[in-house]
């Protein structure tokens, strides 16, 4: 699952193909499965730091999550918004998300 502008959208794995959902597009059948996998290690919309992260600022929050053949993934901004000079727009890219694991994240101490 992960958050965007238009709400949360969630992938859903079959067979042969991997398809991509908005919230209201899914209908509860009831007929839930167990799941054995661990727990991810980090939490949707927590603040971590960023090891990778260059001249940015470290501190990024978690946007999505993702099990990927048994491994958690974690999306990150990988560039902070920009905001315009007139402050009155705020920039984003779609490409500005990245995909690291736990090992590139550290839990912040508040």
């Amino acid at each position: 699952m992960e958050w965007s502008e238009q709400g949360w959208k969630y992938e859903v794995f079959t067979r042969n193909d991997n398809i991509t959902v908005s919230g209201n597009e899914l209908i509860e059948t009831g007929n839930l499965q167990p799941v054995t996998k661990e727990k991810p290690v980090f939490r949707l919309g927590e603040l971590v730091e960023f090891r990778f992260h260059g001249d940015g600022p470290p501190i990024r929050i978690v946007r999505g999550i993702q099990l990927i053949n048994d491994c958690w993934f974690y999306n990150i901004e990988w560039m902070s918004p920009a905001i315009s000079e007139k402050g009155d727009e705020v920039f984003t890219s779609a490409d500005s998300i990245a995909r690291v694991s736990d090992h590139d994240l550290e839990r912040v101490r508040l």
